[in-house]
């Protein structure tokens, strides 16, 4: 038995030691393709196959003579590498790969995954996928395949492979990107044969018993017991006439991150097969709710996701319908950086107008160079824009490029890509090694801790229309960075413990083990800030057996008897620190315990002078609950301004942050702004009066 024992400990260690040397080699192989002293590598999306192949050499010369580093490549292309089926041609490609090697080009390819060719179509149209209506989707498009179907699959597996034994020993290869934009974009989950097998799959292998699956759906309500597993279809409100059951919603929201991941898993290791020395990636759709990208770190080598700030929607502001909504931007940029080997960054970036949404207004003169550095101020190590030329035919015919339609004169977005691309050179030149986060930014370091089981929860019963969940996420992001803070966007299964911040907001669902380790996360001198609708269900989505949302009310040092929403036109009244603010999607009334500190009071409504939110010390830390969703987000900046001691705190929209030296903000308020720089402070680019769109880079 000892020796036994002995045996498994010698084996144990020599695994976890393999695990370790793992992770360096992999921290080493990512050093080499992104060197800490090229800072940010920026890229551009080329489509050879839709020009005369006259004008590639002219086109990719260009490309490099403006300050590019890299094309992007194939993604759409499937139907030109495989003309018919089995007849492989690479030939036009590898002159591409060629031209960009001559000019000091590095080369991004991409499997061609989203946009199966008509003939794959035509002779299985078992691998279409079928949206809320029934119909099936069908070849004219992208994202029409079901990537569930182990038909399709078996092509995509052959295509890769193709591609990752031509191209993967091929110096000028840099790195992959998988399929586009995983999603079925606007039709959502296909509810074809495959996707059915394949959820009642993951739900025999979650719950094991049709028994445990009926308890946790709550199928007792309106008689929805199932017999056995094969009765199940995947919960479609197009098909159902009352309300879909919420925790059948829930599930199926689960099995589809967990099947995309599967799918991205799938396709990394095919190329891994055959790939050397090149990273692996794909652009997740950050807009898009339904794909999480933390459960792909541990298959992709740096995370990448797609950014399309201006689409025609005022977000805030006079001006917001010009600049976007500055906190998804960022808020994307910290939620990569902490996933997997720590490189991320923006892989598909607008360049200008686009074509697609309902309103297609110009950008704000400068907000696309801010983009860019925004992302470099987060630590981003490369970008690339969406895309060189503007077609001249095709859906996308609208959508403004780095050229214009002549195919070599700059376009206005492409002038501010060249002064990113010129300002991130001259930042190499003047990069100090070694140098340190300052210690007054770094000691308000934040963890926002970022769980999609919530956001699917509230987004399926949202209980009022005026409900936005991440909306509501971004007003304490907003929040954050008017305070200087530098933000770290974690998963739950993160150590809390290295921040003296933690940032909570709607935790919805949560069990007795995350409240045990909040608790001790706040016993140990955290400061842990919550919102509205936190603790009000299991991790099912079952309602507490207990009074409303009780499992907290220790935690926060209040009670939750009630909560209260308002219909549009109607705006209820807040007071704290002498200041009045408004709210209307929801309120929490609080009834704090002898001992918890009262910092917002309701002002109106027949609750008025109940506690809106409350301070609890516990320990050495303390529990900020804030009950109320304010209409413009100033309620909590107020109070995370107290919280963090910067009642001097920054307008919100106007964002800095510290990367390796280097201070970045950018504006993207209506008005101009003043940078806080001290007067000593070198100024690389912009001036310390920052105009809306603007950006100042200092040492």
């Amino acid at each position: 038995m000892f020796r036994s024992l002995v045996l498994l400990a010698a084996l144990l260690g020599a695994s976890f030691l393999a695990a370790a040397q793992s992770q360096v080699q992999n921290q080493s192989q990512v050093q080499k393709w992104f060197p800490p002293d090229q800072l940010m590598t920026i890229g551009v999306y080329y489509y050879p196959e839709a020009w005369p192949e006259a004008q590639w050499e002219r086109d990719i010369a260009n490309i490099r003579k403006l300050g590019f580093e890299y094309i992007h490549l194939a993604e759409f292309a499937w139907a030109f590498m495989e003309p018919t089926e089995g007849d492989f041609h690479f030939e036009w490609l590898d002159k591409v790969v060629a031209i960009a090697a001559k000019n000091g080009l590095k080369v991004v390819l991409c499997t061609p995954s989203a946009t199966p060719p008509a003939w794959l179509a035509r002779k299985h149209p078992e691998i279409l996928m079928v949206n809320a209506e029934g119909r099936a989707m069908q070849h004219g498009a992208r994202e029409q395949a079901d990537w569930s179907s182990p038909v399709y699959r078996s092509y995509v597996e052959k295509i890769d492979e193709k591609m990752a034994q031509h191209f993967g020993s091929n110096p000028v290869v840099w790195g992959w990107q998988l399929d586009n934009e995983l999603s079925h974009y606007g039709q959502g989950i296909s509810y074809a044969p495959p996707s059915q097998i394949k959820f009642r799959n993951w739900l025999k292998e979650k719950y094991g018993a049709i028994a445990r699956l009926n308890a946790d759906w709550g199928n007792s309500f309106w008689s929805q017991t199932y017999n056995d597993f094969d009765q199940v279809q995947m919960p479609n409100p197009k098909e159902l006439v009352a309300g879909a059951n919420p925790h059948a919603m829930l599930d199926e929201h689960r099995w589809f991150a967990a099947e995309a991941a599967d799918y991205l898993r799938f396709q990394a290791g095919v190329l891994r097969r055959h790939v050397k020395n090149q990273w692996v990636t794909t652009n997740f759709m950050m807009s898009y709710e339904r794909v999480n990208p933390a459960l792909s770190q541990n298959d992709l080598d740096i995370m990448s996701f797609t950014m399309y700030p201006v689409t025609g929607d005022a977000y805030r502001g006079e001006l917001g319908f010009r600049m976007g909504d500055p906190a998804v931007v960022s808020f994307a940029n910290d939620f990569l950086r902490n996933l997997g080997s720590g490189v991320e960054g923006p892989m598909e970036l607008q360049p200008g107008q686009v074509n697609w949404a309902g309103v297609n207004p110009w950008p704000q003169p400068g907000v696309i160079h801010s983009w860019i550095m925004r992302s470099f101020g987060q630590g981003a190590r490369l970008v690339c824009v969406y895309r060189y030329r503007q077609p001249l035919f095709g859906d996308e015919l609208y959508h403004k490029t780095i050229v214009e339609p002549d195919g070599v004169t700059l376009a206005p977005g492409g002038k501010e890509f060249v002064q990113a691309l010129q300002e991130v050179q001259a930042m190499r030149k003047a990069r100090v090694a070694g140098a340190r986060e300052p210690a007054d930014y770094a000691a308000r370091r934040t963890a926002f801790i970022n769980n999609f089981d919530n956001r699917w929860d509230m987004d399926n019963h949202p209980q009022t229309y005026r409900w936005n969940t991440v909306d509501h996420w971004m007003k304490y992001y907003r929040a954050l960075k008017s305070v200087m803070a530098p933000v770290d966007v974690i998963t739950e299964d993160k150590d809390f413990s290295k921040y003296k911040y933690l940032v909570a907001p709607s935790y919805q669902l949560l069990d007795q083990q995350l409240v045990a380790r909040f608790t001790d996360y706040v016993r140990n001198g955290g400061t842990l800030i919550l919102s509205s609708r936190t603790g009000q269900k299991d991790r099912r989505g079952h309602i507490w057996e207990q009074l409303w949302a009780q499992p907290i009310y220790d935690l926060i040092g209040a009670a939750i008897p009630k909560y209260d929403v308002l219909p549009n036109g109607h705006e209820g009244k807040i007071t704290a620190s002498g200041k009045t603010f408004g709210w209307g999607s929801w309120a929490d009334i609080l009834e704090p315990r002898p001992g918890t500190e009262v910092l917002a009071t309701y002002a109106d409504q027949f609750y008025k002078g109940s506690a809106a939110a409350v301070s609890h010390k516990l320990g050495a830390g303390r529990v900020i609950y804030i009950g109320a969703d304010s209409l413009n987000g100033e309620l909590e900046a107020e109070i995370l301004g107290q919280i963090y001691n910067k009642p001097s705190r920054l307008p919100l929209n106007f964002m800095v942050d510290w990367r390796d030296g280097f201070w970045v903000a950018n504006n993207f308020t209506d008005a101009n702004q003043t940078i806080p720089a001290p007067a000593g402070a070198k100024i690389l680019s912009g001036a310390r009066i920052v105009p809306p769109g603007g950006t100042a880079i200092w040492q």
